[in-house]
């Protein structure tokens, strides 16, 4: 009687995608230009992130607010700004690295915004 009531809770999660550790959104990175040798190493929190590929990335995130930021000069980090992610929605964050510092623009779904800079 256990092991198929363990089956049926494992059957459970496995069909319904429950998610374990809380809610969860993503965050669509693009980088404009797309391809260029020299951008700064970008920064989710404190979570270094691999060098954006063809000028998009997308993460999955905890629901919440979190801040994006750049690799400044030696060590330091410069804040871009500040993302809103909310459950099961993808915020899509352009930054432009024309610019000095670089800038954010975000856009999600939901009604309100999705960055504060």
């Amino acid at each position: 009687m256990r092991i198929a009531g363990m089956g049926a809770v494992v059957g459970c999660l496995a069909l319904t995608g429950c998610n374990l550790q809380g809610d969860t959104g993503y965050v669509e990175i693009r980088t404009v230009p797309a391809a260029s040798q020299r951008l700064p190493s970008l920064f989710l929190d404190s979570q270094k992130l691999e060098p954006v590929r063809k000028g998009v990335a997308v993460l999955k995130q905890r629901a919440g607010t979190t801040q994006l930021s750049a690799e400044g000069s030696g060590r330091s980090q410069v804040v871009l700004c500040e993302i809103v992610v909310r459950k099961n929605r993808i915020t899509t964050v352009t930054v432009s690295m024309l610019e000095r510092p670089p800038r954010c623009q975000c856009r999600n779904s939901a009604a309100k915004g999705a960055c504060v800079s």
